[in-house]
């Protein structure tokens, strides 16, 4: 088996390459049972905004039943929309997700962003504080719906904030990381206080509707397309195995059956330090979200 593993606080593994299912509704469940039966994948990330629990629920479903994997085989994250909900909320959220994905608990349960949530008749944001909305996701642990809670899109001093009065600690920080934003002062925090960093958009994100105009090809530049040809790989195994090097899980997302093993197998090589210091030199903040 191929697959790598990061080490969680508590000692606890989790998969280094995972599935992203942003924007993937189409033929989700075909996806989510190729990546595990057929590739190896052992990691899958989703969230309630994505809209697609269904259906990653029934290709789990049908994974399992197969006997050809079990269910703590497999690590599967979801989000909580927002920060903002309001109290008694979070639980819920979480209890719909575990329904539709048809699990009676998940590996990692995260705040999708530190937002407010608009009030549609009051017309304005309203804003739970974080340690009001962190107790409840600490209490859906003690209840076993999550093995883990953490975060997504995240800065350093909110996080320090966090530190100072969280019982049980953020697992994982989840945020935009590629070549082009590499983030390093976030990555060097969060690994200083045993936080897991997950990249989503690990290669920028190519056909999204929320990408800025201005979106940059991070997959036609020119050193990633010579150095896809010195090591014999596409542009986009380069791209990953520069972060699996970095020391922080990826999360690449495609509705294309055929790319998943090419996706997945960037684990099978290895860039050079001076190769890898090049790509650094990509770094431009060029954000995609």
């Amino acid at each position: 088996e191929n697959q790598k593993y990061l080490t969680l606080r508590d000692g606890g593994k989790i998969p280094q390459v995972g599935l992203g299912t942003f924007l993937s509704k189409k033929n989700i469940k075909e996806v989510v049972k190729a990546a595990i039966l057929e590739h190896g994948y052992r990691h899958i990330d989703t969230a309630r905004f994505y809209g697609n629990e269904k259906d990653i629920g029934d290709g789990l479903k049908e994974c399992f039943a197969t006997g050809k994997v079990k269910r703590e085989e497999i690590f599967i994250t979801t989000k909580l929309r927002q920060a903002g909900k309001a109290p008694g909320c979070v639980e819920k959220e979480l209890q719909d997700s575990l329904d539709d994905l048809q699990l009676e608990y998940v590996d990692l349960f995260l705040i999708h962003w530190p937002l407010g949530v608009y009030d549609q008749q009051e017309k304005k944001f309203t804003q739970t504080p974080l340690h009001v909305t962190w107790k409840e996701m600490e209490n859906l642990v003690k209840k076993g719906k999550t093995k883990y809670i953490g975060l997504s899109n995240y800065n350093v001093q909110i996080i320090m904030d966090l530190l100072s009065y969280a019982e049980i600690l953020p697992a994982v920080n989840q945020v935009e990381l590629h070549p082009y934003l590499p983030q390093e002062d976030l990555i060097k925090f969060c690994q200083s206080q045993q936080i897991v960093v997950e990249a989503y958009s690990p290669m920028t994100s190519p056909g999204s509707a929320f990408i800025r105009k201005e979106n940059k090809l991070l997959l036609e530049e020119p050193l990633v397309k010579e150095l896809a040809k010195k090591y014999v790989r596409s542009p986009a195994q380069i791209v990953l195995n520069w972060a699996l090097k970095r020391g922080y899980v990826i999360l690449p997302k495609t509705e294309n059956l055929g790319r998943l093993a090419e996706n997945f197998t960037c684990q099978d090589f290895e860039l050079s330090e001076e190769d890898a210091k090049k790509i650094m030199g990509l770094s431009c903040g060029f954000r995609c979200f």
